[in-house]
């Protein structure tokens, strides 16, 4: 008859009474992306997931194509078994930027910081596709252009309003459109929004 090692039965039963005292938690998208379930997650309480960092693309949140934008999400608060999130960034794939990158494009990043109404701040990075050589005066106008679109944006909006119209093409398409009478534009990227308070 085989012996039974006590120490590793103990040690199994333990293993499986803490899985099973844990819990599971629905995390849920913000009201931007009208609530939408992201997931479960588990854990031993839901004090555990505040601030914790879930990360999502927007196909998901949405039912879109657009694999290429990554969303995190930072959970909040907790009601019941569901973790309520707001949005900590958005940003656009690597792979999806290279793709866009050819002989005879010119590529133009800038940084700006932006606040809304309601006092969030953020982190934007835009990028700008050429379709020639820019000169550093149209560069400058290119910036100085950016730079009031996104201030205009945000001032006049709150956190997830500004996000919205981030997410869903409003401020690069107002870029885009403005940008191409300064010089030949091929496509206006949001690479990435971050907020940072």
């Amino acid at each position: 008859m085989a012996k039974i090692d006590k120490k590793k039965a103990v040690k199994s039963t333990k293993a499986i009474d803490k899985w099973k005292l844990k819990k599971t938690f629905e995390v849920i998208a913000p009201e931007i992306f009208n609530k939408v379930p992201v997931g479960p997650v588990v854990v031993n309480e839901g004090k555990d997931l505040i601030g914790r960092i879930i990360e999502t693309t927007l196909s998901k949140l949405v039912n879109s194509n657009q694999h290429h934008i990554r969303i995190k999400l930072i959970v909040e608060s907790i009601s019941g078994f569901q973790a309520f999130t707001k949005v900590k960034s958005v940003d656009v794939s690597r792979t999806y930027m290279g793709s866009h990158v050819s002989e005879g494009i010119d590529i133009i990043d800038l940084i700006f910081p932006a606040t809304t109404k309601d006092k969030r701040r953020f982190k934007i990075k835009i990028a700008l596709f050429t379709r020639r050589k820019v000169h550093d005066n149209q560069k400058k106008q290119l910036r100085k252009l950016a730079s009031t679109i996104v201030k205009d944006g945000s001032s006049k909006n709150s956190g997830d309003e500004f996000i919205q119209e981030v997410v869903f093409g409003k401020v690069g398409s107002q870029i885009f459109n403005r940008g191409k009478k300064i010089v030949p534009l091929s496509r206006v990227e949001v690479r990435k929004l971050e907020l940072i308070g």
